[in-house]
């Protein structure tokens, strides 16, 4: 018997010393704050994610912006996100906080999001991870992007640019640029533009263009006859102009602006199938395209571009460990997306926010690709039926 009351309060101990031990929630508090002269919005969506354990969680700040939560001791990202539509306009607030170590009981921290309208085009899908053969030999040259149209009004997409930001891979060391003002500005390592005199090709309200890499049936037996899509269709294609690799398709051909120096010798437009950070862009009236500017303590340049000016970004990464190793400025994309792992045909595909009456479909655009995209098991152009232009008979 004294064996088993033993062995009982060793137990009953062990138990103590383990309830003891649990690691308590601390409190700490959220100020959002806007830029000076800006209205703050009716209320923010704040999000605190744990990267050590990949816990999410959701608060709701009020028009003063303050807000708290109680969290796991650890490293956290906090974005913070709102939309206020008006005029038919909608006005996107975005900020973040990065990696921070949020370790004590009442710490309080500040956010200061600023602002951006949200643009007439977006990114609708987006297909860079590739495929794999029926040998299962990696595949790339299936890539597509879609932009559609989530406005009110047609948009000619004569002019618009297209391509990725430096780096090439996600990753916590960002180049520093020789440029004034340089966190006014993106930096782009490959940059494509649409041809046309200004109203060749309208994009209707629910219309959408593809670009791809290779504008091909992938799924031929001479291709790849696993690939997931078949892109004949396409709009428009990044030819490489004298490619062996690859044979000029009926898409119309996009304007080569740009390549860094390490894509010289690609006869492809291949992007990144570890995540690349896209944006598209109309130039202004004083935007040199072919102006270049330099790394600080680098040979490499790149086409710097207003962030003023940037319509739709979206960053890609390779998984969710490096969602949090931004690219692109938070003010145009506070978070990322990623399908998980490369070559497993699989896009990102952006959520719905509402069906018009005429059954025209808005698409959500919060600036924040975490909360905006879902990944989608197979790539498929023009998903929900999305409109293909009427210019486009081939």
């Amino acid at each position: 018997m004294k064996k088993i009351l033993l062995f009982l309060t060793s137990i009953t101990l062990l138990i103590s010393c383990e309830k003891n031990e649990t690691i308590k929630e601390i409190t700490v508090s959220i100020q959002i704050t806007t830029p000076e002269g800006v209205t703050a919005p009716e209320s923010y969506r704040v999000e605190f994610l744990n990267y050590n354990d990949n816990n999410k969680t959701e608060k709701t700040a009020g028009a003063d912006g303050k807000v708290t939560a109680s969290l796991l001791p650890g490293i956290y990202t906090i974005s913070v996100s709102a939309e206020a539509l008006e005029q038919g306009f909608s006005t996107i607030y975005s900020g973040s906080l990065v990696n921070e170590n949020i370790v004590t009981d009442g710490a309080s921290y500040t956010i200061e999001v600023q602002i951006a309208k949200s643009g007439t085009l977006v990114f609708k899908e987006v297909y860079y991870t590739g495929s794999r053969t029926p040998s299962n030999a990696t595949y790339f040259r299936d890539q597509f992007y879609e932009i559609y149209n989530n406005s009110e009004t047609v948009v000619y997409a004569d002019g618009l640019c297209i391509g990725s930001l430096y780096t090439n891979l996600a990753s916590a060391n960002l180049p520093t640029w020789d440029k004034e003002n340089a966190e006014d500005y993106v930096y782009y390592q490959w940059l494509w533009q649409i041809p046309g005199n200004g109203t060749d090709y309208p994009i209707n309200p629910g219309e959408s263009v593809i670009i791809s890499q290779y504008a091909a049936n992938h799924q031929l037996e001479t291709l790849n006859p696993t690939s997931p899509v078949n892109l004949l269709s396409s709009e428009f294609e990044g030819y490489v102009t004298n490619s062996t690799q690859h044979t000029d398709m009926p898409a119309i051909n996009l304007e080569l602006i740009y390549r860094a120096s390490n894509f010289q010798a690609m006869q492809f437009w291949l992007q990144t199938v570890f995540g690349p950070a896209l944006a598209i862009f109309f130039p202004g009236d004083d935007t040199n395209l072919t102006a270049l500017t330099t790394q600080v303590g680098s040979t490499a340049q790149g086409v710097a571009i207003p962030i003023s000016l940037i319509l739709d970004a979206v960053e890609t990464v390779n998984d969710e460990t490096k969602i949090q190793l931004k690219r692109i400025p938070s003010v145009l994309d506070a978070g990322a997306t990623t399908v998980g792992e490369t070559y497993n045909s699989k896009s990102v595909a952006r959520k719905i926010r509402e069906t018009k009456s005429d059954g025209r479909i808005i698409y959500q655009d919060t600036n924040n690709s975490s909360s905006d995209f879902e990944v989608k098991d197979t790539p498929v152009i023009r998903r929900n039926n999305a409109g293909k232009p009427s210019w486009n008979t081939w």
